[in-house]
């Protein structure tokens, strides 16, 4: 079985997906893959188009479609996902949300991965601690739109009552929220939060300001 997963979002990055797929369709024509499915992005954005572009592939899954994708590969996809870490670097990423409800005409997020979700602060705090564990020391926290996290299910902003929580898991090293260029001064002083055993860098989306306490 081959996996293949693909990204939508520019030109060149759909070009590219495309040509995996039809190489790997290649691979099952010539018998050495059995079943092929194709997920992600490209996916979720020209689910009508690719089945009949493309019949080679077994299964098309789009980005949001973990439960069917899981079962399509034998596994029972109830509970939270366990993170597995194939690499042994010092840092990590943590998405803390996906999706995106602004909706900016030059931007395709919001139809390819919907409407903001947040993850629980949760399922969060168990990620970073496995992470940990492993001997990560600088967390690097992604979403599409980081200031937005926590609005959906906790009614308010909480990114900044994320970060406490993350703060707390022993081992942690550095917390790195990514963060738009926009965001004044006041925002990054009300998010910083001070602590012995650690440092807090911001890092900006399109610039290289940063804060210390």
């Amino acid at each position: 079985m081959l996996l293949v997963n693909t990204c939508g979002f520019i030109g060149d990055a759909k070009e590219e997906s495309i040509q995996a797929v039809l190489s790997a369709a290649e691979r099952k024509k010539s018998g050495t893959v059995g079943k092929l499915l194709v997920f992600g992005c490209l996916s979720q954005r020209y689910m009508s188009q690719l089945p009949d572009l493309i019949p080679e592939v077994d299964g098309w899954f789009g980005a949001r479609d973990l439960a069917p994708l899981v079962r399509a590969l034998g596994c029972d996809p109830s509970g939270y996902p366990v993170r597995h870490r194939t690499d042994s670097h010092a840092y990590a990423y943590l998405k803390i949300s996906e999706g995106c409800d602004r909706r900016c005409s030059y931007c395709a997020i919001p139809f390819i991965r919907g409407v903001h979700k947040s993850v629980p602060m949760e399922d969060l705090v168990k990620e970073a601690e496995y992470l940990a564990g492993t001997g990560v020391k600088e967390l690097i926290l992604i979403a599409q739109d980081t200031t937005y996290y926590g609005l959906d299910l906790y009614h308010k902003r909480s990114l900044a009552a994320l970060i406490r929580k993350l703060s707390l898991i022993d081992g942690s090293g550095y917390i790195i929220p990514t963060l738009p260029t926009s965001l004044k001064m006041c925002w990054m002083k009300w998010l910083r939060i001070r602590r012995s055993a650690s440092i807090w860098i911001f890092r900006f989306s399109t610039s290289q300001t940063r804060c210390f306490p």
